[in-house]
This record gives C-alpha cells, structure tokens and sequence, in this order.
C-alpha cells in the first residue's frame, strides 16, 4: 500500500512543462498561513456550529497570495458555482468557469491554466473530451475531480480509466460527518493529517456518493486515500506523479455535493485548500512539493451560513 506522504517543506521540486503563472512586479506574498497542515486547532478565536475554527487564518492560503494562477471550472452537473468561485478569488486565484464540453476543452488547450476541476454528469458529449483533458495532464496541469453517485460520474471515471484503469461508481446515501483522526486515512468515516484538510476536524462527506474500483491490484497503488466514507470506502484520493515525469497532480473526490448542498451547509472549504495544493511555490514555477489535495478549493467542511 502506498502511504500518505507529508510533504510541508521544499527540499524536493517538481518542473511544470507548462501552465505557468503569469509574472508579477511587487514581491509575492507568503502562500501558506502559519496553520498550514494542522487539522486540530485548539487556539482559534472561534469554532462554528460543527467544531471547525472561523476565520480565513485558517485556511491553508493566504488572501491574495495566488493572484496570476489560473482555474478552469468545468462544470458538467448545474448548481450554483458563485459562492466557491468567490472563495478562490479571495485567494487571488483567477477563475474561468465554463459549462460545455466544447468551451472547456478549447480552454484546456490554451496553456493559460494550472489547474482544472471537472464536476462529471452522466454522459460524454464530444467524444475528443477525454483525450483533450489527457493532454492537459500530460504537459502538466492539475486536475481536481468531482464526481457523485451514478450515474454523475461519466466525465471522472472515463478518464481514470482511459489513465489508470481505475473507475468510479457506487450510490451510497451518505449524509454523514467525517472526522479528522491523525492516521484515519483508511479508517471507516475518518480522515487523516494532510495539508489540504487544514484547519478542518469535521467534513461533510456527500449526500449521495461514488467510490473507485480498481481493476488490478497494481491499480490500487496509483491513488492514495485520504479520507474514507462512512461506509468503508475512499472518498477522496490524491495521485503524486512520479518523479521525472511531468504530468500534473490529480485529486478526487467522489461527491461534488460538497460544493454546494444542504442551506447552511456549505462544504466547499477542502476545494479551495486543493487549488493551494497544486499551485508553485511563490518564487518559483515549479509545482510545491506537497501532496495534491490542498489546493483547488477552501477545505471542504461544513461552513455554516456559506462562508466563514
């Protein structure tokens, strides 16, 4: 099994081929908050509702500290997007958002992008998808990948197994909290350390949700599991490319209700902590050596009222 590694400092770096950041005249502010990589918080100035310290100082990111990294949100599946898509830009993170196939892959291949999420619905229209979002990561990008339950899930899994072998499926009603525990990776209803889930102690895990199948035990190995449902199985699995190759990071998460379900549960928190994930260091174009679930999104966790 491969084990979850904590990668918080910056002795090892990883060149992006392309997908750089756009340059910047004034000095580049720190890209982490003091609080980086700590998930029990116990001297915050305030918890809300579920036990998750208030307060963008807990985020994984600074305010502003992301301005010229580019998202590209393709949103396959309609709810509202606004509410995280102003979460990122707090963050200085430029944001695209786009609803079509056709829109998405003609911005997958302008090189102006870092980082891109796909929220699957159930079906592939242009049958170049996939291999233009293949393209994508090969040269570099990051890749966050939502999914729910079936059938929501045509757009991640037709990619994880066109790469990995790996699909996604499942319709477990899930509707529970998850729990931070410091080596609950694989740990039925628990999640462990990690930098993306900074700050974070309870996680709403989806309403309705997937998991992946592994059609190999070699294909077990790709994916490292970070947190795991309440009914046993992953929810949400990082992939850490390995050295040379050049092809980005990916993330998944196997229920996109995160983002936007239930009136004052607003879990789009671990999203944004994804996005910091995946970006550079703040000196150099070169992906930061941490594991790839930090930096497309805030942190998934319940936020109550939407935003903190």
């Amino acid at each position: 099994k491969r084990t979850v590694k904590q990668r918080t400092s910056s002795s090892e770096k990883r060149t992006v081929k392309q997908h750089t950041s756009s340059s910047t005249t004034s000095p580049p502010l720190q890209p982490y908050n003091e609080v980086a990589g700590k998930s029990n918080i116990i001297d915050a100035n305030g918890y809300d509702r579920y036990g998750n310290p208030t307060g963008r100082e807990y985020d994984l990111g600074r305010d502003g500290a992301f301005m010229g990294f580019n998202i590209l949100i393709g949103q396959f599946y309609y709810f509202d997007m606004q509410k995280p898509i102003d979460a990122l830009k707090i963050k200085g993170f430029q944001v695209k958002h786009v609803m079509t196939e056709d829109e998405c892959m003609t911005e997958l291949a302008s090189n102006r992008y870092q980082i891109a999420w796909i929220i699957s619905s159930t079906q592939i229209q242009n049958s170049k998808f996939i291999s233009a979002l293949t393209a994508f990561h090969s040269a570099g990008g990051a890749i966050f990948l939502f999914a729910d339950n079936t059938p929501y899930v045509c757009h991640v899994s037709e990619f994880l197994r066109a790469k990995f072998g790996i699909t996604v499926e499942g319709d477990y009603y899930g509707e529970k909290t998850m729990t931070y525990k410091e080596n609950g990776y694989q740990q039925t209803g628990n999640f462990g350390q990690h930098e993306i889930f900074t700050g974070i102690t309870n996680l709403f895990e989806g309403s309705t949700i997937c998991h992946p199948v592994y059609s190999t035990p070699a294909s077990r190995t790709i994916f490292v599991t970070i947190a795991t449902a309440t009914d046993g199985n992953p929810c949400i699995a990082v992939y850490d490319p390995p050295s040379p190759s050049t092809e980005g990071r990916l993330c998944l998460d196997c229920g996109f209700t995160k983002l936007y379900y239930k009136k004052r549960w607003f879990a789009f928190d671990e999203a944004v902590d994804y996005d910091y994930y995946f970006t550079p260091d703040d000196n150099q174009n070169e992906m930061q050596n941490v594991d790839i679930i930090n930096p497309l999104s805030q942190r998934c966790k319940h936020v109550e009222g939407g935003s903190r």
